[in-house]
């Protein structure tokens, strides 16, 4: 029997374990990143502790509203999102790319909430229309058109990283949600030539893939983050070099405390420390999961597992690049990585999903 009380408090207990994990290595790593930018050396660490208040309390925020609340107000934060993802290709760019919305005292990224959006959408156009699902033009082609706008909004900015995200989301919804196979094999048909072709555009995206097959072709270019990855994570052998000890947070691992920061981990603790991580991660799923299945509600079944399987694929995502399995995508590791709007955003999904488990006992 499923203790509904044990699970939101596993859930509460891991995210907060992950959260002291992420500012132990912010911590770790951050200074040299602070000292090249002429900072304090405490600054990316001080910024991402208000980051965690901040998180906490859009986490309680979040626990205080129903869910019908969200789907009440769909399709009004879908254009908001909509907005708010053109909006930011008229914003000024950093490193060739327009992500961020500027404001007086925060920078904010419309990508992280169209993550929520797509998963919130899906799970309620998915329930209402269940009996159509089925049927092509009446059930799955008008969602997914939808998807796919705000999916080429952000492959537009460019973020390759999070449209591959939002879609395998949302293909695995729409699977779970009840769509025929070959509905989506089809898409998929139609989407994974565009994504290629969008992968392929331009002479440094496709040095970025050829150097991603051979970084050791460009060892002081394209290929020099994926090597120093990997020669991170190599050295760090079975137990790790002790926490602090890293040699590649000094300059030569850009990104160290945001895209890479597994990488540091695994060369501080080791396999074992890396792979206890992982499996922390791994739990967290597997208890979002419990929550989400314990609804009879399918709207609330969908969005909660939509949530546990963003924030599962997002960490599963950064481990591979990590590793040099799949090609540099830009993406933190939830929790863990520095980051305001990331951070703050999946914070928000847990309140979701701990609202939820309340739910539970009323229906």
């Amino acid at each position: 029997m499923i203790n509904i009380r044990d699970i939101r408090f596993q859930i509460l207990a891991t995210c907060a374990v992950l959260i002291m994990i992420g500012l132990i290595f912010i911590y770790n790593t951050s200074a040299t990143q602070a000292i090249r930018l002429e900072r304090n050396e405490l600054y990316f660490f001080i910024k991402q502790f208000i980051h965690v208040i901040l998180g906490f309390i859009v986490l309680l925020v979040a626990y205080k509203i129903p869910l019908e609340v969200y789907r009440k107000y769909v399709m009004p934060i879908f254009f908001l999102t909509l907005i708010l993802l053109i909006v930011v290709l008229f914003m000024p760019g950093a490193n060739g790319a327009k992500r961020w919305i500027h404001l007086p005292f925060v920078t904010f990224q419309p990508s992280e909430l169209a993550k929520f959006t797509v998963v919130l959408y899906l799970a309620h156009y998915l329930d209402k229309k269940h009996d159509k699902m089925w049927d092509f033009m009446k059930g799955f082609l008008p969602a997914s058109l939808l998807v796919g706008i705000l999916a080429s909004l952000i492959i537009i900015e460019p973020d390759f990283g999070t449209t591959t995200l939002i879609v395998v989301v949302a293909f695995t919804m729409f699977i779970v949600g009840g769509a025929r196979i070959s509905h989506i094999l089809g898409i998929v048909g139609v989407v994974l030539p565009v994504m290629i072709a969008a992968l392929l555009a331009g002479e440094y995206r496709k040095a970025r893939i050829a150097n991603f097959m051979d970084p050791w072709q460009d060892p002081y270019g394209m290929g020099y983050q994926l090597i120093q990855s990997l020669a991170s994570v190599g050295s760090g052998g079975i137990f790790g070099k002790g926490i602090g000890n890293s040699t590649q947070k000094l300059f030569f691992l850009p990104e160290a405390h945001t895209d890479f920061i597994y990488a540091i981990i695994a060369e501080e603790t080791g396999l074992i420390g890396a792979s206890l991580l992982f499996l922390v991660i791994v739990f967290l799923f597997r208890k979002n999961l419990q929550a989400a299945f314990m609804h009879e509600d399918k709207f609330k079944r969908l969005l909660v597992f939509g949530l546990s399987f963003l924030i599962f694929v997002q960490s599963f995502v950064h481990v591979f690049v990590v590793m040099g399995i799949l090609p540099t995508k830009g993406l933190t590791l939830p929790f863990v990585s520095y980051g305001g709007s990331a951070l703050i955003v999946t914070m928000f999904f847990i309140g979701v999903i701990l609202r939820s488990i309340d739910e539970v006992e009323k229906e």
